[in-house]
This record gives C-alpha cells, structure tokens and sequence, in this order.
C-alpha cells in the first residue's frame, strides 16, 4: 500500500522531471540558483508599485529567512529564528519555471516580472468573492 508520503514523493519527481526541460534560460536558471535570497516584502499590491497590505509573516521574523533554490528543482527556507525548541532548521519546497515568464513555487504558479542577480519579483493574480487582486514577492540578495 502506497503512504501518502511516498505518493507525494513520486508526484514531486514526475514534476520536477517533467519540468526540468522548460527552463526558461540557463542564465536564468544561473541567476535562480547562484546564491541565497531573501524577502524584501511580500504582500498584496495593486499593481501600482505600493503595497496596500504586507503579508505580516514576511514583515516580522521570517524576512530574515533565507530562500536557496538549487539547480534540480529542490529549495529551501533556511529559518534564522526558531520559534520553539524542536523545530526544524529549513523547510523543503520543489519549483520550476514553467515557461519564459512563470515559475511554480510555494504550490503556486507567480509570474516572474523582474530575475536580475540582484532582485526577484514573482505575482501572481487571485479573484476573492469577486474582487481581483495581486499578490506579490520580492527576493534580494
């Protein structure tokens, strides 16, 4: 009988192998990967540039998280704070870039508008209860 771990395990493989030839770019596979980011701010954003409201795990301790995203699809969230003894280190996470302009990360798809050396800013568009609205991240190194 298959666990469910063991059926994610295989899901995520399938994925990341199915993926792993529409990289977008080796530069940007390059850039992606080539050292730890971490949050400048994330938060709900109406295309505007400002901010209308931060996502408040990211405005307290977690901005100081760092996100490593390696080469074969696999990352990580490596915690700078603890919040209590026994919890983990980092927290796994797989990716991939979808096509030129989107990457699947944090089980969900975020259009990629800016991928510099210096600055990664994804968004991605939700429909609550019939309003739209932008939920963007932005990494820095």
């Amino acid at each position: 009988m298959l666990t469910k771990w063991t059926i994610f395990t295989l899901a995520a493989g399938f994925f990341i192998t199915g993926c792993s030839s529409r990289v977008s770019s080796e530069k940007d596979l390059k850039v992606l990967t080539g050292s730890p980011w971490k949050y400048e701010k994330a938060g709900f954003d109406d295309d505007d540039g400002t901010f209308d409201a931060l996502a408040p795990q990211i405005a307290g301790n977690e901005r100081e998280n760092t996100i490593i995203f390696c080469k074969d699809g696999t990352g990580y969230s490596e915690f700078a704070h603890r919040s209590k003894t026994g919890n983990p280190d980092s927290l796994p996470f797989i990716w991939a870039f979808q096509n030129d302009s989107t990457i699947y990360f944090q089980d969900q798809y975020y259009k990629v508008r800016v991928l510099t050396p210096q600055r990664l800013e994804l968004y991605a568009d939700q429909k609550f209860g019939g309003t739209s609205t932008r939920y963007t991240i932005i990494l820095t190194r």
